[in-house]
């Protein structure tokens, strides 16, 4: 009777045990100022108390080997790590892998290495904004009455607030970034005019400013406030009549925040018109 007691409370103390568990890799974010290193944040949780490793795994997606990079951070919070810088524009590819003290290892996203998470450097991902239309067949100083001009709208559903914002067209030129007015927004399916050489009424603040070219390739940038690029508007050497014909002509896209682009009857703050055949 006492051996079987004992085997039973054996039995009912073991079926207790839980089964060790792998870690949770959730709330991953990556964080950039300009196309600067980025830094890849991610909330790791486990059961089982400190983890062996947490390794942070990149290349440029173009690349066949990935690197990796110690994640440094306390169980159950959050843990970081800088990657290499990489071109503007350059797509990276990126995966968590977290092994705890059971040797359970754990990755994010699922899958991974087949399947990864993945960033544009320096490129702002899922903004509202777009550079929408510009002018560059302005008037010039000392006459400011309708200097070149580039209109930003705004696609999404709220306002947009651009406090920090910039607008450029050559971006290797940094001193002529044109920085927009702290406070200003764009209102949900609205737009807004930036002058890019003469201060408007209300929309710049700064020295920078900049020209558009009548008779090359040219373009705007609008850059949010960690210095990304959130998007670009850029047109080929116009052809002859275009953009100093009559009427003079835009370039912009048709429809407001689609990828239709083309010259046009300038449309300045309001919704676009077909575009006009080059």
């Amino acid at each position: 009777m006492i051996l079987s007691s004992i085997f039973f409370m054996s039995l009912f103390i073991f079926s207790c045990e839980k089964d060790p568990t792998s870690a949770i890799i959730q709330d991953v974010l990556v964080d950039q100022t300009g196309n600067s290193a980025a830094t890849v944040k991610a909330t790791i949780l486990d059961d089982n108390g400190a983890l062996k490793s947490a390794k942070l795994f990149f290349k440029a997606s173009t690349g066949t080997t990935f690197k990796s990079v110690d994640l440094a951070g306390t169980v159950n919070g959050v843990f970081s790590a800088k990657i290499d810088s990489f071109p503007l524009g350059t797509e990276v590819s990126y995966y968590i892998e977290a092994i705890n003290s059971e040797d359970l290892t754990t990755v994010y996203p699922t899958g991974a290495p087949t399947i990864v998470e993945k960033f544009t450097s320096g490129v702002a991902s899922n903004s509202t904004l777009f550079v929408n239309e510009v002018f560059s067949n302005g008037t010039k100083s000392p006459d400011t009455s309708n200097p070149d001009w580039a209109e930003i709208y705004n696609s999404g559903t709220t306002a947009v607030d651009l406090t920090g914002y910039a607008i450029q067209d050559d971006v290797s030129k940094p001193a002529a970034k044109r920085f927009i007015k702290a406070g200003l927004s764009v209102p949900a399916k609205g737009f807004l005019i930036i002058h890019t050489e003469v201060n408007n009424e209300q929309a710049v603040e700064g020295t920078g400013s900049f020209g558009l070219s009548t008779t090359n390739s040219d373009g705007v940038t609008l850059f949010n406030a960690k210095g990304q690029v959130v998007n670009r508007l850029e047109y080929s050497a116009p052809s002859a009549g275009q953009p100093t014909g009559t009427p003079n002509k835009s370039w912009g896209r048709f429809a407001d925040g689609t990828a239709t682009i083309g010259w046009m009857v300038p449309t300045k703050g309001t919704a676009n018109t077909a575009v006009t055949p080059n």
